[in-house]
C-alpha cells in the first residue's frame, strides 16, 4: 500500500500538464453520484450452490481533485468468506479516480491476491493525448479508454430506453497492459428476485475478452434495474470450471428512487 501511495504521487507528474477532462467529452449522468454503496453475495456452482464471498462497490462520499479535475473515487472490493479461504483465498481491490463530467479515469489501481497469485498495478491516463502510463512504459491507447471499474459505471449511464434486442454499446477498456474493444448487448427485460427484493430489470450481455477464464465473448449476463439508477442486480457467468453468480444484497446512497423494485 505504501508503494502505491508513493507511486501515485510520482505518476501524477505525468498528468499535470493535461487539459481538464471536461474538454474531452461530457456525459449526462443520471445514474449515480457520491456516497453510493452496493454489496453483492457471490455464489459458485459446480454441482450445487456455495456462498463463497462478497463484493462491495462504493463511490466515496466526497470528491477528489486531480490536476484541477473533480473526480469520483470509486472502489470495488472482493473477498472470500473465512471458510472458503481454506480452499482459495481472494482479496481483490480495484480503484478508479473518475472525472465527473467526462466519466473518464485519470488513475486506476488493482491489488489482486488470489491464492498464491499476487499482482499490483497502477495506470495513469492522459485522455487528452490518448496515452496511459504504467510502471513499465507510456503507451498509446484509443480515445476515451477506460479501466474496468470506470467501464462498469459508465455502462450504467447508457440510454437503452429505445434499444432493440441485439443492439450493442461498445467502448475501449485497458486491462493487463492492453486496450480491448468491449461492450454490452441489449437482451430485453426480465424480473429478477434477489435477497434485496424483486426488481424489474434490463438484461444486458457483456461482450468480453475470450480467454482461459471466459468460454466465449458472451459468457456473462448482467441485469440492471429498469429505472434511472441502472443498479446492477445480478451477474451470472459460465467460467472454465462451473459457474458463478453475484446477487445484490443491500444498497444505499442511490441517486434516484428505486422505482423498479416490485412491492
Amino acid at each position: 500500500m505504501r508503494r502505491l501511495i508513493v507511486g501515485f504521487i510520482m505518476m501524477l507528474a505525468f498528468y499535470s500538464s493535461a487539459i481538464a477532462q471536461k474538454e474531452v467529452r461530457q456525459i449526462d449522468n443520471k445514474a449515480f453520484s457520491f456516497g453510493e454503496k452496493i454489496t453483492y453475495k457471490v455464489r459458485y456452482n459446480l454441482y450445487f450452490n456455495l456462498n463463497v464471498g462478497e463484493i462491495e462497490f462504493e463511490i466515496k462520499p466526497d470528491a477528489e481533485e486531480i490536476s484541477k479535475n473533480k473526480c469520483y473515487h470509486i472502489s470495488g472490493v472482493g473477498k472470500t468468506y473465512t471458510f472458503y479461504d481454506n480452499f482459495f483465498k481472494v482479496r481483490d481491490k480495484y480503484e478508479a479516480f473518475v472525472e465527473t463530467q467526462s466519466l473518464l479515469p485519470l488513475v486506476s489501481t488493482r491489488e489482486v491476491k488470489e491464492g498464491n497469485y499476487k499482482f499490483n498495478e497502477m495506470v495513469v491516463y492522459n485522455q487528452k493525448k490518448s496515452k496511459v502510463k504504467t510502471s513499465k512504459h507510456v503507451k498509446d491507447v484509443p480515445k476515451h479508454t477506460m479501466d474496468v471499474i470506470t467501464a462498469i459505471y459508465y455502462s450504467r449511464t447508457l440510454n437503452v430506453a429505445d434499444a432493440k434486442v441485439g443492439d450493442k454499446f461498445m467502448m475501449h477498456t485497458f486491462i493487463d497492459d492492453s486496450a480491448y474493444y468491449v461492450g454490452v448487448k441489449y437482451a430485453g427485460k426480465e424480473v429478477i428476485k434477489t435477497d434485496a427484493g424483486k426488481f424489474k430489470c434490463v438484461k444486458l450481455v457483456p461482450i468480453l475478452i475470450k480467454d482461459r477464464v471466459f468460454k466465449s465473448e458472451e459468457g456473462m449476463t448482467l441485469w440492471v434495474t429498469d429505472d434511472e439508477n441502472h443498479l446492477p442486480v445480478r451477474v451470472e457467468s459460465g467460467i472454465s470450471v462451473g459457474a458463478i453468480r453475484a446477487d445484490i444484497v443491500k444498497y444505499s446512497g442511490v441517486k434516484n428512487p428505486v422505482s423498479s423494485k416490485v412491492k
